[in-house]
């Protein structure tokens, strides 16, 4: 039976610990890049950027001469022209022959060049748009890592509010059972409990949505064995106004995605409009050719003799000037420059939408500051006030009332203090985003 014991707590204590090695720790850092990996707007804003790569490729490959071989093998029946004799002969006979033909664009009113610049452009904005791509993904992923953090806080809170409420209600019943108080403060305490044990089932599963939601970001399965490490930064409180408000604007000006990629849209329109004009320009092209053939007409003659003899080449400089161009690509040039009118519009409100970000996260920073200077008061003053009410309870001095009213107001203090240090790492990450233009998370 002994043996049966031990064995038993030896595979209880295995368990245990396998449990605990299997929890799996993820940092914020972790999280992002999981996330980043799995997103598929992500991979939408990759895509477009290698799409626009791919179009440059193509537009540099116009400027390159064009080579063509050519070989060629025919019948002819019937009345037919010799091609040695140039006279009329009706027979079966057949030729092949082979060539290769050349060409290459001397001028073509820029064109190509235009297009080029153009495409080079694009692809930078390209790449503006996958960073732009990755912070919209990382300031909502930033969010819901601090509401999980935020919930596991708050649930800690609550079952020391639950053990506290606990060890107060045991010592309460001591004392109505030895006749010191009455029934009426043993039911307050008690429904301060049954209040304090709800508060924590609403808490824990306010954490297990905030974790669903951090899963479904990253767009991975959930699991109860994955840990969310916390984060070294501490929320600290620092001194913004206007002035920093302008400056931090036109910081961001010159570094942010979203701004940068519409500035970079609507540059590549001026070499739009320039490769559109161009159609109407002359172009001049040159171009070359050399081939020869064979006929079985010419009975006189081996088959590489006739092609010997039949070599020929040609080089020509070709000029072609559009007589009526002007009329079909005029509408052409309008059309560009509507769209360029409609990207000069996103850029205006790409730059207003940044310009009310920074505002309201200014706003959203001072307000969070104040409340958690607030609530860092509060809670270091209704702490003091629950110790006092506790050692009077415990001396019969204050009646239960007193006691979880001032408990109540201390347990809201602890969970404002929560909610506001994370709301303050929050709005503080997020004014490093501005100014820096890009997330640097650790």
């Amino acid at each position: 039976m002994k043996n049966l014991t031990k064995y038993l707590l030896f595979f209880s204590l295995t368990l245990s610990l396998s449990g605990a090695f299997a929890q799996n720790q993820m940092s914020l850092k972790e999280c992002l890049d999981v996330a980043i990996r799995n997103n598929l707007t992500y991979r939408e804003s990759q895509i477009q950027a290698e799409g626009a790569n791919v179009e440059l490729m193509r537009v540099k490959s116009l400027q390159y001469p064009r080579v063509g071989f050519g070989v060629g093998q025919d019948l002819r029946i019937g009345r037919s022209i010799d091609r040695f004799t140039n006279s009329y002969i009706e027979e079966l006979y057949s030729t092949n022959g082979f060539g290769i033909d050349a060409s290459v664009t001397l001028f073509n009113g820029f064109q190509i060049k235009n297009q080029i610049q153009q495409n080079i452009l694009l692809k930078e904005a390209g790449v503006k748009g996958i960073e732009a791509a990755k912070n919209s993904i990382t300031i909502s992923l930033l969010q819901a890592y601090l509401q999980v953090l935020a919930s596991q806080e708050l649930v800690e809170v609550a079952k020391q509010q639950v053990a506290t409420s606990k060890a107060q209600l045991d010592r309460v019943t001591k004392m109505v059972n030895a006749g010191v108080i009455g029934q009426t403060e043993f039911f307050q305490i008690r429904s301060q409990t049954a209040n304090d044990e709800f508060s924590l089932v609403t808490t824990q599963n306010t954490l297990k949505m905030n974790r669903l939601a951090l899963f479904q970001l990253m767009n991975i399965n959930p699991s109860n064995n994955i840990v969310f490490q916390p984060i070294a930064d501490e929320a600290n409180l620092y001194k913004v106004d206007d002035n920093f408000v302008n400056q931090l604007y036109e910081q961001s000006l010159n570094n942010f995605p979203n701004v940068k990629r519409a500035e970079l849209q609507l540059r590549s329109f001026n070499n739009l409009i320039k490769a559109t004009k161009a159609n109407v320009m002359p172009n001049i092209s040159l171009s070359a050719n050399y081939g020869a053939f064979y006929s079985t007409s010419n009975k006189a003659e081996t088959y590489f003799k006739q092609i010997n003899g039949t070599r020929n080449g040609s080089l020509s400089l070709n000029l072609s000037i559009p007589i009526f161009g002007g009329l079909q690509n005029k509408p052409r040039v309008a059309a560009v420059k509507v769209q360029q009118q409609l990207t000069e519009n996103s850029l205006n409100t790409a730059k207003l939408q940044l310009r009310q970000a920074i505002e309201q996260s200014f706003q959203s920073f001072d307000a969070a500051s104040e409340r958690y200077r607030v609530a860092t008061d509060q809670v270091s003053i209704n702490e003091e006030n629950v110790k006092a009410a506790e050692s009077r309870i415990s001396a019969g001095t204050v009646n239960s009332v007193e006691y979880v009213l001032a408990k109540v107001n201390y347990d809201r203090a602890r969970s404002n203090l929560v909610q506001a240090k994370y709301e303050l790492l929050l709005q503080q990450k997020i004014l490093d985003f501005y100014k820096d233009g890009e997330w640097r998370i650790n």
